[in-house]
């Protein structure tokens, strides 16, 4: 067989993908212990993007959500573990790319609320300086991707009630209650 030329000068100009491409695209997933039992966990090289009970088809609600493949993860994020057990999530990185401005914006909001604390929804719409979004603060805590990470169950009604939870109204009021009684 003959050689071409043109394929062989094509094949000399192939070069090394650039460093950690790999993890640019695809997000990597793990199952960890939590406050609230086992928990799927996706994060990117941005940090955690994803958190929610573990169970059937939560691996292709983040692939629909994200669009990104999911390879398994050979190790947890540092301070993963301590922010889903205990809801101290200091310094853990959290990839809120896939989020509107808006909503970014309230969940970086709910993070400074500190363990054992509440603050209402009216708080964080004040604080990003949006006082009249209080229901839109509501929404986009609803669709917080990474409960627990970003305490969502810390922000309750201005009548004092707790509101709703995405891991349930009943566990919203554990998880307050375990982090008033760790004494924080």
């Amino acid at each position: 067989m003959d050689r071409d030329p043109l394929i062989e000068g094509l094949a000399g100009l192939a070069a090394e993908p650039p460093p950690r491409l790999l993890d640019r695209i695809a997000a990597r997933w793990t199952h960890a212990d939590s406050a609230v039992g086992e928990v799927f966990v996706a994060f990117t090289d941005q940090g955690v993007a994803y958190v929610r009970r573990d169970g059937p088809g939560v691996a292709d609600a983040f692939r629909e959500r994200f669009g990104r493949p999911l390879l398994a993860a050979e190790r947890t994020p540092d301070g993963l573990l301590t922010a889903l057990r205990t809801g101290d999530a200091a310094g853990l990185a959290v990839d809120l790319s896939a989020s509107t401005g808006f909503q970014a914006d309230v969940l970086q909001a709910a993070r400074t609320i500190p363990r054992g604390e509440v603050r209402p929804y009216a708080w964080i719409a004040e604080l990003i300086g949006r006082p009249r979004a209080v229901r839109a603060v509501g929404t986009a805590l609803a669709t917080n991707p990474v409960p627990l990470v970003v305490p969502c169950h810390r922000v309750t009604r201005s009548d004092g009630t707790l509101g709703r939870y995405i891991f349930g109204d009943r566990t919203k009021a554990d998880l307050l209650a375990l982090e008033r009684a760790a004494g924080t």
